[in-house]
């Protein structure tokens, strides 16, 4: 009995890793395919496999070259959608960035910043890191230093030494709950973000969320928006001016 409850244990565990190690391969080789066919110039093949790897896998690379796949196309609202998704995973990435401002030059609408967003920018990519996971292996090592940190202080006899390590180990717990939290932060943004971008060639953004209401400003496709709330098929939207407004959920697609 306790055979088969081991075996049974043991399938529960490796099955799942198994599945998603074939997926990984099976959207490896699917991206090898698409680098092939985009390094050809066939851009919609490479777009396809792209989109097939996507269902199985998701990294910023691969967010990435689907927006480039786009951009060749011409598809500058998707190009910019898949660039700001490969952002939110790798905020760090300058290639990444530089892409997305050069699709961004190819839409009607101009936004500029309110003053002291861009501080906070330069706030966002630092906290955001190169990946996602950055902020959970930080949580990991400073948490194992602060561990460290207690057992040799209870090790050591000298006294001064001892509340030296009692301060350090102090300090690397705040560290560790820093991380964890921005760690969750981080999670929570990829998972819902707020963000979207306008995929109606043109829209009215309103007063209020219902037809024939007052149109504030025009805005068209490609253009950034932040999603306060949702309300009977219309989304109360921001933009980085300040302007704020709604719109038709279907007129939009999250990052």
């Amino acid at each position: 009995m306790k055979g088969i409850f081991a075996s049974l244990l043991l399938s529960t565990v490796i099955l799942p890793f198994g599945a998603h190690a074939m997926e990984r391969t099976e959207a490896d080789s699917l991206i090898a395919r698409a680098q092939r066919a985009y390094s050809a110039g066939d851009q919609r093949t490479a777009l396809a496999l792209y989109d097939s790897a996507n269902t199985r896998y998701t990294s910023a690379a691969l967010l990435y070259n689907i927006g480039n796949c786009h951009f060749k196309l011409n598809d500058i609202p998707h190009a910019i959608l898949f660039y700001e998704r490969a952002l939110l995973r790798e905020p760090g990435a300058d290639d990444i960035r530089s892409n997305l401002e050069l699709a961004r030059q190819q839409t009607l609408d101009r936004v500029n910043e309110l003053p002291g967003l861009q501080l906070g920018s330069t706030w966002e990519r630092w906290r955001g890191g190169h990946d996602v996971d950055q902020w959970a292996r930080r949580s990991l090592w400073t948490w194992a230093t602060a561990l460290f940190l207690f057992a040799l202080s209870m090790a050591v006899t000298g006294l001064f030494l001892k509340r030296s390590l009692q301060v350090l180990t102090g300090i690397a717990v705040v560290v560790a709950i820093g991380a964890v939290v921005l760690a969750g932060t981080r999670t929570h943004e990829v998972r819902h973000p707020d963000g979207a971008i306008v995929m109606a060639p043109r829209v009215d953004v309103t007063s209020e969320p219902r037809v024939g209401s007052t149109a504030l400003f025009l805005l068209h496709a490609g253009t950034k928006v932040t999603v306060r709330k949702e309300e009977a098929g219309w989304a109360e939207v921001a933009l980085a001016n300040g302007n704020v407004g709604w719109m038709p959920v279907r007129a939009i697609e999250r990052i």
